[in-house]
């Protein structure tokens, strides 16, 4: 796994990708799985016997950074120079308004119908898993920190994954001194963790 591309700056350790021939970073928990991989009789020869847990992880955090980005970029002209956003305010009529009332209450009763994860372990190891997965997807030791602090709300309120996502609320975490942007990420990021990586392959039995 070790990139001998002089093109690539990702790092000392990446996934090439056999479809697109896209090079992915291979971050130190990702190693350990791979490593967990062949002790139980994986094989990993090429590329292409990376497992699919993993494959589906890296595209994930992939797309998350490539929406970051996005969001950093802003608003800009073709040349690159920012331009102003344009603001239209309209009054809305009755029917409009009491159309908006009616998706407005739509979404709540979604919100509580939303199907259970049916996350396996125990509830507070999956909350400490989950905030340790976030933690590891970055580097600045501030957003580690309010990322660790984020997952010690969860435990002082007794909640757990399940409830969290259900509520969708970042706002609770806010009210509690955590920054919006980890509270979002917090709260939006635990359908896909569940489905791609804690009932794949859990995080504290290689750690």
């Amino acid at each position: 796994m070790r990139c001998d591309s002089s093109a690539c700056h990702l790092g000392p350790y990446c996934w090439l990708d056999p479809m697109g021939k896209k090079h992915y970073q291979l971050k130190t928990y990702h190693m350990r799985r791979l490593v967990t991989h062949v002790e139980k009789g994986g094989l990993l020869e090429p590329h292409a016997d990376v497992p699919e847990a993993i494959r589906e992880e890296l595209y994930m955090e992939e797309q998350q950074r490539l929406e970051r980005d996005k969001r950093k970029g802003g608003n800009s002209l073709g040349s690159g120079i920012p331009y102003p956003p344009i603001n239209i305010n309209v009054l809305p009529s009755q029917s409009l308004a009491s159309g908006l009332g009616i998706s407005s209450a739509n979404e709540v009763v979604d919100s509580k119908s939303m199907s259970p994860l049916d996350i396996p372990g125990p509830r507070d190891v999956a909350v400490k898993e989950y905030g340790e997965w976030q933690v590891s997807n970055v580097t600045n030791d501030s957003l580690k920190a309010a990322f660790r602090q984020a997952c010690d709300v969860m435990l002082e309120d007794g909640l757990d994954l399940e409830q969290v996502y259900k509520d969708q609320d970042p706002e609770f975490f806010i009210s509690k001194g955590i920054k919006r942007g980890i509270a979002r990420r917090f709260v939006e990021d635990i359908r896909s963790w569940v489905q791609n990586v804690k009932k794949e392959i859990p995080i504290y039995e290689i750690l």
